[in-house]
């Protein structure tokens, strides 16, 4: 067999169902056209992930790392088992569209300079989920969710950043951030990066990626050709608030590492976007959701451990 042009990196944790419909479309009408490979990381699932990787791909595809090592140590071991040109980052609940891998390719390919490019997301629906790519965290998109005008206001490009505006990721645009369920980068430059930062647990270290990339005199972007159908929310379970503090340590860990001056506001203003929600669901008598999150705060406050430490520090 050619050697692998493309090495597609895949964690999976508890994810049997979508591993399956992804991995059977890579290797199915989705596979991309030039030689490639399929490597796993297993975080200790019970539900049979690992076993459907080895039915749908063949054995010596997945490591199974026997515990919930996080996502960014994950990806790191199988790249550090990957021999293509190129590696894509891919979610086991993001199913790629025929074509999707080879548009990606082509566009990296004719975009060198870019150095990380992503695609278009749509739910089962069909209808576009907008998160394959955002704004990066500055104090005044902080400022904006603290006090609820992104809620408010939502896909302004003023008041909620972060979002990119009304952009429907129907054209080759430049981005800051190209989310980690689908992103693809040269070999290369994934050395140079050194991989994901392994501070983060989970979330934030797609947006740490893309940061140091432009660092670097990369120009992130996106390709509409390139689509995915996310089983949005399926992965999460009924635990929305546990949710929230993932995300929330995420956010915290890129404000610790790239915000330098403002990265005391920044971890100000994260505090004070939940508490005045928590604040809030007390008045309206509403389900509790933020209440628990503040009450977890010590979990999410200065973000992951390892990501206390700005970048070059």
């Amino acid at each position: 067999m050619s050697a692998p042009e493309l090495s597609v990196l895949m964690v999976t944790y508890n994810a049997a169902a979508h591993a399956e419909r992804t991995l059977s479309a890579l290797t199915g009408a989705a596979a991309p056209a030039v030689p490639f490979e399929i490597l796993v990381s297993d975080n200790g699932s019970t539900d049979g992930a690992a076993e459907v990787v080895d039915r749908v791909v063949g054995p010596g595809t997945v490591a199974r790392l026997g515990r919930n090592t996080g996502f960014a140590y994950a990806v790191n071991r199988a790249a550090e088992r990957a021999s293509g040109r190129y590696l894509l980052l891919l979610n086991p609940d993001a199913e790629p569209k025929p074509g999707a891998i080879d548009a990606l390719l082509a566009h990296l390919r004719s975009n060198p300079a870019h150095g990380i490019v992503g695609g278009r997301t749509l739910d089962v629906a069909g209808k576009l989920e907008p998160r394959s790519c955002f704004g990066r965290i500055t104090p005044w998109s902080l400022t904006c969710s603290a006090l609820g005008l992104s809620a408010l206001a939502r896909g302004s490009r003023l008041l909620d950043p972060e979002a990119l505006g009304g952009w429907a990721r129907d054209s080759v645009r430049h981005v800051d951030v190209v989310s980690g369920g689908l992103l693809l980068l040269s070999r290369d430059l994934w050395d140079r990066l050194g991989g994901l930062y392994e501070g983060f647990r989970i979330y934030g270290e797609d947006q740490d990626l893309c940061l140091r990339a432009r660092q670097l005199g990369c120009r992130p972007s996106i390709t509409p050709e390139a689509e995915v159908v996310h089983d949005v929310g399926a992965s999460s379970g009924g635990d929305v608030s546990g949710r929230d503090v993932l995300v929330l340590a995420g956010r915290a860990g890129v404000i610790q590492r790239h915000l330098g001056p403002w990265r005391g506001y920044g971890l100000f203003a994260l505090r004070l976007g939940v508490g005045l929600r928590a604040v809030a669901e007390r008045i309206l008598r509403r389900r509790p959701r933020w209440t628990v999150v503040w009450r977890r705060r010590e979990e999410w406050a200065s973000g992951w451990p390892g990501t206390r430490e700005p970048v070059g520090a």
